[in-house]
């Protein structure tokens, strides 16, 4: 069996690669959708909204028909959240950094983008910016996604370590990075290359609340000895 682990290989980003990049981002947003819709049903205050829904109007009007749509309006009202909230971080990064990935990244200091390639295909992605503060000199990892024909193969953990290996040579304190926690394979992921949580944040609207949906830090600690 061809180790595929030893045949992919992680590149600088060229500008044959922007559409591949883009299809990548596009499918990895647009499918946290539906856990963010599943995770929005697991919360115990949307129970007693599914509740209310089926129950008040067949107490109050007897209608069953009327109970139904108001169930299925609730399931609306929880499937917007995470539908608008994904679809919105993928236009802004669609018509922001990915738009021109060149300049936005590889025409910056201490900015960089990288893809994971296999059999001369683009089957993955990742992005560092710089991350500087008063007291600490660290890279952000934004933009991970490997396609999902060609995920288990150590493809997302050789993107992580490449970002690492940059932070580090360039003196950094640090890699952090913020993903949410409907996006459970990433933070797993995460937390088995050696990020550890760094903080929680609530989101600061009501349906992402309702939802369930927060942002979730972690921290990769650099040895500044090695």
């Amino acid at each position: 069996m061809v180790d595929k682990m030893s045949s992919c290989k992680v590149r600088l980003y060229q500008e044959s690669d922007l559409l591949a990049v883009r299809e990548i981002f596009t499918a990895g947003c647009c499918e946290h959708i539906l856990p963010s819709f599943y995770n929005a049903l697991r919360q115990p205050h949307n129970w007693l909204l599914l509740v209310v829904g089926l129950l008040l109007p067949m107490v109050t009007t007897g209608s069953i028909a009327l109970s139904i749509l108001c169930v299925i309006g609730v399931l609306i009202i929880l499937w917007y959240p995470g539908n608008q909230f994904f679809h919105y971080h993928l236009n802004h990064a669609l018509v922001v950094d990915l738009k021109d990935v060149r300049k936005y990244y590889l025409q910056r200091e201490d900015y960089c983008f990288w893809v994971a390639e296999l059999d001369g295909e683009v089957v993955g992605i990742v992005a560092a910016i710089p991350f500087i503060t008063q007291h600490e000199k660290n890279v952000e990892l934004k933009r991970m996604a490997v396609s999902r024909h060609h995920r288990g193969k150590g493809i997302a953990k050789k993107l992580c370590r490449t970002v690492i290996d940059y932070a580090q040579k360039k003196g950094c304190n640090a890699v952090i990075l913020s993903t949410t926690t409907v996006e459970v394979g990433g933070w797993r992921l995460y937390e088995a290359v050696g990020f550890r949580p760094s903080h929680t944040k609530e989101q600061n609207t009501l349906l992402l609340r309702l939802a369930g949906i927060s942002w979730l830090g972690y921290r990769y600690d650099i040895c500044t000895s090695t």
